[in-house]
């Protein structure tokens, strides 16, 4: 089992990132959350929607718009970024079966994947945006090790 982030999931977090880099210093372009984040520019502003659609950023229209984070990046939570791009972590099929939990007779597996699947929901909703913000600053930044691999250094 691969246990990975959709693409989607992954720009949502780099893009949370971003935001969170910026913090306190007004709205961040879409361009610029694409460039410094590695994130295709056509799909920035879709990655940006989801998270303002789950209250994690904000919009603002016009010459000084751009996007920022509605609340301190201490306050959100990698759950809430992850959960906003892919839905919610908690196991709502039966992981034998591929089907709805059956409650009344639960297989065998279940209560074991409900408590890891509950010890990863919880880890992640320890974690905040301002540690992983703070973690991918000592980083290079995401673009410049993309073009740096593919032999387009700046």
């Amino acid at each position: 089992m691969d246990l990975q982030l959709s693409r989607r999931g992954d720009y949502a977090v780099r893009a949370a990132i971003a935001l969170a880099r910026d913090e306190g210093n007004g709205f961040t372009k879409i361009r610029e959350v694409a460039e410094r984040m590695g994130i295709p520019l056509p799909y920035t502003p879709q990655i940006l929607k989801i998270l303002a659609n789950a209250g994690i950023a904000e919009a603002k229209a016009g010459r000084e718009g751009g996007y920022r984070l509605k609340r301190l990046a201490s306050e959100v939570s990698l759950l809430e970024i992850i959960e906003a791009a892919e839905g919610s972590l908690r196991a709502s099929r039966c992981t034998l079966r591929g089907e709805p939990c059956v409650w009344e007779s639960p297989c065998p597996v279940h209560q074991a994947w409900v408590t890891a699947s509950e010890a990863l929901r919880g880890e992640l909703s320890m974690t905040t945006l301002a540690t992983i913000a703070a973690m991918d600053g000592a980083r290079p930044h995401m673009a410049a090790v993309s073009a740096t691999a593919s032999g387009k250094a700046d």
